[in-house]
């Protein structure tokens, strides 16, 4: 039994003392209460029965059998100590044939002359000598309409102790009884309260070792129970956060992989070339050809760098762009007069449509421009020759939309969801590129908060949209 269990234990123990003393008391309070007003109840009703006898004595005009007997046995037939106080030429006397001490005290003549007075019933009660308590019932006798004497009975109340020792008995027997099985159950709840807690914290041991599979497999529906499930859920998201560092660590390696791979072909190309010059293997044409080769290769290197540079500045998004109020539709028309250059080499025809107004909104023009002309460049470097790009403009749902759909090869359903990746090409094209353009492009258009998607089918060609929402005109 742990620590907690014992102190709920304790706890349940404790409580259930409490209430058996509890119990006790009021037990006891109430067996007091209700016996003492038991007793005070009979000693009414024998007063009323001997009240109407003697007012049947004194309403009678003859002579009445058992009148003298009855006064004489009234103690026996009230079952207390009685007394007929009556009054003649003002004065009180007690009735004929008291035995000795039992002369009125002055507390039984004082309510005499207060049932004489009011010609009703009196009552009090007084504490014993030894703490008990002591009864005081009167009531007037009357003939004629007039007080003629005065009953006054006096009587000790005690407890039944017989009684009362027999009910304290079973009742201990009984509390007893519930006192050991409120033990056994306090210390299956105590366990029972414990079980959740318990699993919960094997749980949030395994999750201190690195294990983000575990559950607490507690389902109760109270604060634990919520616990619980938070427990679960921290699991899962650990588990989640795991996966991505895992995805994350993986793209750095491959970033670093491609990079290098990047990096390595155009540095070896260059090396050799200066090598054969530097070594004089070459001479005449052949050296103009390993000159234009470097230069070639060194352009390439460049225009990578540049590339992860400016990918590198988009993606931070703590580094600034230039802001300012622009017409969206130039930053379109002035990348597509560049890309009518390289589409006439493959006689591509690029079918534009778009509205007479202006596109205001804020944002960086060059930015927008090379987010444009990739898109263009990707469209006829992937599309065979004498084919047709359409570029679409138009005002949609408050903002603006733009579509450049092409004819080319198309992407793989599978490749689809990789292509903003950096350094990603398809497998299935032999286009040269660096893998970046698609990249930067979603960058420049994130940081506009411009909505892109790319819908693209394999061998049917492949739409690039651009949604641009009302709140950044």
């Amino acid at each position: 039994m742990n620590k907690i269990t014992k102190k709920l234990f304790g706890y349940f123990t404790m409580l259930a003392l409490f209430l058996v003393v509890i119990v006790f008391i009021g037990f006891y309070s109430v067996f007091r209460f209700y016996d003492y007003r038991f007793q005070e109840d009979e000693l009414k009703e024998r007063a009323r029965t001997i009240k109407t006898q003697l007012d049947a004595f004194m309403t009678s005009t003859g002579p009445h059998r058992g009148k003298g007997a009855y006064l004489r046995f009234l103690d026996d037939i009230s079952m207390a100590d009685a007394y007929i106080i009556s009054r003649e030429n003002g004065m009180l006397f007690c009735r004929e044939h008291a035995e000795p001490g039992k002369e009125p005290s002055e507390k039984i003549r004082a309510m005499a002359e207060k049932i004489f007075a009011s010609a009703e019933e009196q009552q009090s009660r007084e504490r014993g000598g030894q703490g008990e308590r002591v009864i005081y019932l009167g009531f007037p006798v009357q003939k004629d309409e007039k007080t003629v004497a005065a009953v006054v009975i006096r009587d000790t109340l005690s407890l039944d102790q017989d009684s009362f020792f027999l009910s304290v008995t079973i009742l201990g027997c009984c509390l007893l009884f519930a006192l050991a099985a409120s033990g056994i159950l306090s210390a299956f709840l105590s366990r029972r309260f414990m079980m959740p807690i318990q699993k919960i914290a094997a749980a949030t041991r395994e999750l201190a070792r690195g294990n983000y599979q575990v559950e607490t497999e507690v389902y109760d529906k109270n604060e634990i129970g919520v616990l619980a499930r938070e427990t679960d859920i921290l699991a899962q998201k650990l588990s989640a956060a795991r996966q991505e560092s895992a995805a994350m660590e993986q793209m750095q390696k491959d970033y670093i992989a491609n990079i290098s791979h990047e990096l390595r072909t155009p540095v070896t190309v260059i090396r050799s070339s200066l090598e054969a010059i530097c070594d004089g293997v070459v001479s005449g044409d052949k050296l103009k050809e390993y000159q234009e080769q470097s230069l070639k290769e060194s352009i390439s290197l460049q225009r990578l760098v540049n590339d992860m540079l400016e990918l590198s500045r988009l993606q931070n998004r703590e580094f600034p762009i230039e802001k300012a109020e622009l017409d969206l539709l130039m930053a379109l028309d002035d990348a597509l007069r560049a890309t009518r250059i390289i589409a006439r080499d493959k006689n591509i025809r690029l079918r534009y449509e778009r509205p007479k107004a202006e596109w205001p909104m804020e944002g960086d023009y060059g930015r927008l421009r090379q987010m444009f002309t990739i898109a263009l460049d990707n469209a006829v470097k992937y599309s065979p020759k004498d084919s047709d790009i359409w570029i679409r403009a138009w005002d949609a749902q408050g903002g603006y939309k733009i579509s450049i759909r092409d004819e080319g090869c198309g992407i793989p359903e599978d490749e689809q969801a990789y292509i903003f990746e950096k350094f990603f090409r398809s497998k299935k094209t032999k286009e040269q590129g660096s893998g970046l353009g698609l990249a930067i492009m979603k960058s420049i258009a994130d940081r506009h908060l411009i909505a892109l998607t790319i819908r693209s089918v394999y061998g049917q060609g492949t739409e690039v949209v651009y949604i641009v929402p009302g709140d950044v005109k």
